[in-house]
């Protein structure tokens, strides 16, 4: 192997000489340069890029940030990387950012302490020019990105050619006389999914049509997500054909056509695959594109040794690579039927032997859980005719259920925990413990079932959605390095997750009085009953204070009332001030669009917060056991109408709610059931990192339930709600003092119990 002492000798110039003209040190002339360039060509000579870094003292440590493993596309990316350094001085740090873009920034920062050398880079981020302008290229260390482009970032970029692999596909579809075709890609801001998105519209183009753009849908590039976005569609719409740009996604669709009885002979889906030597295993797609991973994993690797090798002097390049089109989707061999008219394609039954009806919670949960049902009616045969209500109206809709006498009553029955007792008592609910033993009641959280279904030990109804309390924090604002000195200048005690309710008040305090870092501390929603008793009972809990003795007798008025009352007042006074018409769901959004630093709430109002580490506008989102120690358990479970007509047909309906993979899904969209697996599977543990503090905290929670009366009676919570409320409004509008607050309900709660007793 040659070295830079022959390459000085065969050039005639010294060993200094050939130093400058490799590292640029020091000006060498042109015809001198000539002399060595061409000594280097003719040893072939390269240069030592381990001796050169040691010797300037650069770190040999080369970064690569990948959104995932979990798409055989990247694995093959890094595999052509691999390919290139494995041999080398060099050593590889591999990340992954999850496309969080808060995670990719906090990657790239670990790895310049490093002090990296070079970067590879699929980014989450495009229009994030100038942190990586500022960071790498300004200081001359050579990054590649791949496939995704950053806007007005001059760096070399290399991809395939998406637009034409996606356009040629469609078009061999649409010749196929395919119409219905989706596309399902991630989202337009990545350059690699646009360009998909833009062959998908040349193809309809060329073919004189018109694109509806129903046909795009948009991901977040998961399979979860892709599974959602599948049962939605397909609840909306049968499609012809689904096409999409990754393996990964190509796995979500294909679980969401397959729970929904449908295979992939019904409805094919075909992606943007990768080259394997083995043909008919590696991907459960109809067919694929071949696009030579490894190989853009080679020159994303050439273009970053060339830089390199000359970090000053190579001109940035922009490669576009061929991938080779599937050219066999007409054969049979390919699970691809010539023409779509032939297809059989499933359509839920006109009519059924077996109908049940069910009264059912207006929330997302419910909804999508209403999505899957279609695989409830394949297997049992049994169609499901749902009603949805908000919560205020679903109880007095249950009550008159039962009492008008319905020709055609409802079947199946969705209640609040805290109203099992009335209607069990009541008979409104039905019996259903011979039901249950054929139920291996050890799949829900322990001991769960004294909560959500029995009353005077009898079975009425089985454990549906989990709702622990769970405090919710801007991390970003926490571990600010400069809000915690001035926290603790001011409190003498460090800013953290607050552990007591008095902690909880005077960081929400700093965060509306004392720090413009964000408007307000906390949102306090007291807009009605349901939102409002939570923030009362929550901190009775908390300071050791309850409503009735276990005997049913009244005992609000003492010392430890008073103190959760009065710290009730206090968190009012540093809350954001709309609190009289402030709910649930608006104090959630004013989390969400950064407008307060802390959340107390059930993980079911944050709908639309599937991952909890990503939101747009606050950044990531810290979870942590509620101030107090004290969280309420709200709930929600399923229960059999004692009117009922199908009771047989209506179990099998509540069976299947608490199945396995049922249960699986309703995690992939933010629902909580009451079962153990969910919280102990550890593809969703890793996709969910609080799935485990959810769990955990079941232990510190317990329900507000009504008091049972020395003649059997159940007081309705929902009066006791009234009257709790009734004064507590009083004292919100200055009306009364606290303690005259707390007197009032204390006897007025009195007068409700003698009602009952009499």
């Amino acid at each position: 192997m040659a070295t830079i002492k022959d390459v000085a000798s065969l050039a005639g110039v010294s060993i200094g000489t050939v130093s400058n003209y490799l590292n640029h040190t020091k000006p060498v002339s042109r015809e001198v340069s000539e002399k060595i360039q061409q000594a280097i060509d003719l040893l072939k000579y390269t240069p030592n890029q381990y001796a050169k870094n040691l010797k300037s003292k650069l770190s040999t440590d080369i970064g690569i940030i990948l959104p995932s493993l979990n798409d055989s596309y990247y694995v093959q990316i890094f595999q052509g990387i691999k390919s290139c350094f494995q041999n080398t001085d060099y050593y590889m740090n591999l990340a992954f950012s999850e496309n969080i873009p808060e995670f990719e920034t906090n990657i790239v920062t670990s790895l310049l302490k490093k002090q990296i050398c070079g970067l590879f880079l699929v980014s989450c981020q495009p229009d994030n020019w100038k942190f990586y302008y500022d960071n790498l290229i300004s200081k001359h260390i050579p990054m590649v990105l791949i496939d995704r482009n950053i806007r007005s970032l001059d760096t070399d970029f290399v991809s395939f050619d998406n637009r034409v692999l996606l356009k040629d596909m469609v078009e061999s579809l649409l010749r196929m006389d395919f119409r219905r075709i989706y596309l399902m890609s991630g989202p337009e801001k990545f350059d690699c999914e646009a360009a998909c998105m833009r062959g998908f519209s040349d193809a309809y183009k060329n073919y004189g049509m018109n694109l509806d753009e129903k046909y795009f849908i948009q991901t977040e590039l998961s399979k979860e997500d892709a599974f959602r976005k599948t049962i939605k569609l397909l609840n909306a719409e049968i499609p012809e054909v689904i096409v999409t740009t990754s393996e990964s996604l190509t796995a979500g669709v294909i679980e969401g056509i397959t729970i929904l009885g449908y295979t992939t002979d019904d409805i094919p889906v075909f992606t943007l695959g990768e080259e394997h030597w083995n043909l008919h295993t590696h991907s459960f797609s109809s067919g694929s594109t071949v696009r030579p991973a490894i190989k853009l994993g080679q020159t994303a690797s050439r273009l970053l040794i060339e830089q390199l090798n000359s970090p000053l002097t190579k001109e940035t390049e922009r490669v576009i690579l061929s991938g080779r089109k599937f050219s066999s989707m007409s054969q049979p061999a390919s699970g691809i039927r010539v023409s779509p008219k032939s297809m059989r394609m499933p359509e839920k039954e006109s009519s059924s032997p077996r109908r049940i009806r069910a009264l059912l919670l207006d929330t997302p949960q419910v909804h999508y859980l209403l999505r899957l049902l279609r695989n409830f009616e394949i297997r049992t045969g049994t169609t499901v005719e749902a009603t949805i209500l908000p919560h205020h109206f679903l109880y007095e809709t249950i009550l008159e259920n039962h009492s008008s006498g319905q020709e055609n009553p409802y079947d199946v029955i969705m209640y609040d925990i805290p109203w099992m007792p009335s209607l069990a008592s009541e008979h409104i609910l039905a019996d259903i413990s011979k039901e249950i033993s054929s139920l291996d009641t050890k799949i829900f959280l322990p001991d769960c079932l004294k909560y959500y279904s029995i009353f005077s030990g009898r079975f009425y109804g089985i454990p549906f959605m989990y709702a622990p309390q769970i405090l919710y924090y801007r991390k970003d604002l926490f571990e600010d390095p400069e809000l915690k000195a001035d926290y603790k200048k001011k409190n003498k005690i460090s800013l953290r997750p607050p552990v007591t309710l008095k902690e909880f008040n005077t960081i929400a305090d700093f965060f509306t009085n004392k720090t413009s870092a964000i408007p307000y501390g906390i949102s306090v929603p007291t807009a009605y009953s349901e939102c409002l008793t939570p923030e009362i009972y929550m901190r009775l809990r908390a300071f050791g204070g309850n409503l009735f003795t276990p005997s049913g007798q009244v005992c609000l008025d003492c010392d430890q009332s008073l103190k959760a009352y009065i710290n009730f007042v206090r968190s009012i006074k540093y809350a954001k001030p709309d609190y009289r018409t402030a709910t649930d769901n608006s104090a959630v959004d004013d989390f969400l669009a950064g407008e307060t630093a802390m959340l107390i709430s059930y993980p079911s109002f944050l709908r639309d917060v599937t991952d909890l580490r990503k939101n747009s506008i606050v950044g990531s989102i810290g979870y942590h056991l509620i101030p107090g120690r004290a969280p309420l358990l709200g709930g929600w479970s399923l229960g059999i109408s004692s009117q009922s007509k199908n009771k047989d047909a209506a179990f099998e309906f509540l069976k299947w709610t608490c199945e396995k993979q049922i249960t699986n899904y309703s995690i992939l969209t933010g629902s909580l059931p009451a079962t153990n697996s969910s919280y102990l599977n550890d593809e969703l543990g890793e996709l969910y990192p609080w799935l485990p503090l959810y769990h955990d905290i079941y232990k510190y929670t317990k329900p507000t339930f009504p008091p049972k009366l020395a003649n059997n009676k159940v007081v309705p919570q929902y009066e006791i709600d009234e009257i709790v409320c009734k004064w507590i409004y009083k004292l919100l509008e200055s009306e009364i003092k606290v303690q005259e607050t707390i007197t009032n309900t204390h006897e007025e709660l009195k007068e409700l119990v003698q009602k009952y007793l009499k």
